[in-house]
């Protein structure tokens, strides 16, 4: 049973569960509910718990004996637009079927699992016969629908996606359709901190901030190495940057002039904040960038459809004419005279990680739950050429916590951080330059060493009631407990002054925001095979191409939304110049 359960959600289970009365009264301030038609006022109300996304999952299950008939859900630590979109769909299914199988909701899987196994833990507490709710997967026969069409069909609806679906919306009458695989729309936008650099525009003389086109490709040729760039797409970057910027933000883009930084100290670009940041939405999921550009599409006529994930693309004559689609029910074609990949990196596809970016294996994904590779497995099968070395990324506790909230932010807050030889390795380094770091190290690890002086401590004493920071009466026990080196430790302690007990220790993983390697393409966008033509019809934007204007680390602030942003537009620009 869950022992923290707040006062508020104790009175909504109850509620939940007392008839039509009870159910008025909870009105407005259930976290999800479901009602079977069978519903008894003989039933019985059992809780159970199970381990969600980021926290415990609390389901309140109104049982008769045979049937389930009824259903709240409480999951106060999951992301709210993800773990809705899993509520919604499981606790119907559930109640319907009486089953605890039905499949997981697409990009919620970590919440559905978890109402599953609260209900079958209620139903444990209950006393029923588990295996008359075993009744296997639920997904149904699909149906073969008829072939549709449109002018320009985007995969994806991450930044890169909707904003070349905007694009076309803005600029044209066409026909713009947006597949998400997903049961929710944004990608990786949903995950991200939301800031976006921007040059050449209004919003560069509002805040006395601008790099020059020469200024901007050197800059991120210098965080390249020695990788070729396409400096001629950088151009066009730079061209569209300040106009799509400024279409955005006149439409709501949620940033704020006011609040800005350069991306990167030896930046000239300005990284403008999101105010979703600001106001922590974006921690939970509750992005307000990705809901942004949702709501906009919306109002502009973008049919966007969820759920509905691309098997593969239709070759003819070695161009592209359009894609197969597979959804909740159906399976069906569209028919496109363009088509744009956008369907963001791979941090959540070991194989790929290992193919394309080898040394860094030892990280995990913090990213949105769709970053599988779809696009770049498309282009393989193309035969378009994948470039480009790296992976984006900085430190985290882990998968579920990373680096946001009161726990996985206490990573920032370490008085230093060692090695396992007890070194200082990260000392002003750029965080975008950290996870590279952090894979080189003994165990792949950093330890981040606090003290009871530290500002934090009440969030570090929360971490350890949580099992994910490590406390200590003095520093021979942690270097021990931790496996560092115990006299490199207190020297390094003795030199930053952290004397006073007890000490804390965080051990800080590399953690992926982004993959680097993508698809290669031209100037506008146009995924090109190894020979360097055009395969015709075909645009790739957005993470699914990075490479070709960044390489090796995550340059700088801002950069992952503003290339995702400006390259969407290119691709959808160059598309309409085709079709006009």
């Amino acid at each position: 049973m869950n022992t923290g359960i707040s006062r508020r959600t104790m009175i909504k289970g109850m509620a939940a569960m007392g008839g039509a009365a009870g159910l008025a009264m909870m009105a407005g301030c259930s976290s999800g509910s479901g009602k079977g038609e069978g519903a008894s006022s003989s039933s019985a109300i059992y809780s159970g718990v199970a381990k969600g996304m980021r926290g415990d999952v609390t389901a309140y299950v109104s049982f008769d004996g045979k049937e389930i008939t009824e259903i709240l859900v409480d999951a106060p630590d999951d992301s709210p637009v993800i773990k809705d979109a899993a509520i919604e769909s499981v606790v119907e299914r559930v109640i319907a079927q009486q089953s605890i199988e039905v499949d997981a909701v697409s990009g919620a899987t970590m919440t559905s699992m978890g109402i599953l196994g609260a209900v079958t833990d209620a139903l444990e507490s209950a006393g029923a016969d588990i295996k008359a709710f075993k009744k296997g997967s639920d997904a149904p026969t699909k149906a073969e629908r008829e072939t549709e069409s449109c002018d320009i069909l985007v995969i994806g609806s991450g930044m890169a996606g909707m904003s070349a679906a905007m694009q076309v919306a803005l600029h044209s009458d066409k026909k713009v359709i947006v597949l998400e695989k997903q049961a929710y729309p944004g990608g990786s936008t949903r995950v991200c901190g939301g800031g976006i650099w921007t040059v050449g525009g209004l919003a560069n003389e509002i805040i006395g901030q601008d790099s020059t086109k020469e200024e901007y490709i050197s800059f991120m040729q210098g965080r390249s190495g020695a990788a070729e760039l396409n400096t001629d797409l950088m151009g066009n970057i730079y061209d569209i940057s300040g106009e799509a910027f400024s279409d955005l933000f006149n439409w709501g883009l949620p940033v704020s002039l006011n609040s800005w930084n350069l991306g990167h100290p030896d930046s000239k670009l300005p990284c403008i904040d999101s105010t979703a940041n600001i106001n922590c939405d974006w921690e939970t999921g509750n992005s307000g960038l990705a809901d942004f550009l949702a709501k906009i599409a919306a109002a502009n006529g973008v049919d966007v459809r969820l759920n509905s994930k691309v098997t593969d693309l239709v070759v003819e004559d070695g161009s592209i004419v359009g894609a197969n689609v597979e959804d909740l029910e159906s399976t069906y074609r569209i028919d496109a005279k363009k088509t744009i990949i956008a369907t963001g990196g791979f941090t959540r596809n070991a194989d790929l990680v290992a193919k394309y970016a080898p040394d860094y294996t030892s990280a995990f994904p913090f990213t949105g739950s769709g970053g599988t590779g779809d696009g770049h497995v498309m282009a393989e099968k193309l035969g378009a050429p994948i470039i480009g070395s790296g992976m984006m990324g900085l430190s985290g506790i882990n998968p579920s916590l990373g680096y946001y909230g009161p726990i996985g932010g206490a990573v920032w807050a370490a008085q230093m951080t060692v090695n396992a030889e007890g070194e200082r390795f990260m000392d002003k380094k750029f965080y975008g330059d950290t996870l590279a770091l952090l894979v080189e190290q003994t165990n792949s690890c950093g330890y981040g060493i606090y003290d009871a002086s530290n500002e934090i401590v009440d969030r570090l004493e929360a971490g350890v009631e949580a099992g994910v920071v490590a406390k200590y009466d003095n520093l021979d026990d942690l270097a021990s407990g931790q496996g560092i080196d115990a006299d490199a430790l207190k020297k390094q302690a003795e030199s930053a002054d952290i004397k006073s007990a007890p000490f804390y220790c965080i051990q800080r993983k590399p953690l992926f925001i982004g993959s680097i390697p993508g698809i290669k393409v031209d100037e506008h966008c146009r995924v090109v095979n190894e020979s360097g033509e055009e395969i015709g019809n075909l645009y790739a934007a957005g993470e699914v191409m990075y490479a070709n204007v960044f390489d090796g680390t995550y340059p700088a602030s801002g950069s992952g939304v503003g290339t995702s942003c400006y390259t969407g537009a290119i691709s959808a620009r160059d598309a309409l110049a085709a079709l006009a």
